[in-house]
Order: C-alpha cells, then sequence, then structure tokens
C-alpha cells in the first residue's frame, strides 16, 4: 500500500464532494483531510492509483492540490 500526501486548499464545505470524487478510484482504501493543518493535507492510502491521477481530479473540482 502507498500512501500519498498533498497540499491542498479543501474547504470542510467540499469535504463530501472530494469523498465522491475519491470513490470512484476501486485502489484507494483510505483518506482523509487535516484541516487544522494551514496546508489542508489530503492523505489517501491504497495501490493501483498515482499521485498525478489524485492530482488532476481534486484539481478539476476546483481546489488546488499538490504532491508534499
Amino acid at each position: 500500500m502507498k500512501i500519498f500526501m498533498f497540499k491542498t486548499n479543501i474547504k470542510a464545505s467540499d469535504k463530501k464532494m472530494i469523498g465522491k470524487i475519491l470513490s470512484q478510484y476501486k485502489g484507494i482504501k483510505k483518506w482523509k483531510i487535516d484541516f487544522e493543518n494551514r496546508n489542508k493535507v489530503l492523505q489517501v492510502e491504497g495501490w493501483g492509483i498515482t499521485a498525478q491521477k489524485i492530482i488532476a481530479s481534486i484539481k478539476a473540482t476546483g481546489c488546488a492540490c499538490e504532491e508534499l
């Protein structure tokens, strides 16, 4: 299993939408957003997916996302 970490600007109100996006990827087993961190760190655990796919999916929602 691989763990990806991303710096984002995701808001708490976007969490449900982000969950729907990430649930489309069967390889993602767990994810969370640290809203207390100023970088709104998104942590994704899974396999069979790339950081680039996650970034593209998050950016498609209008949120910023870059790998840490």
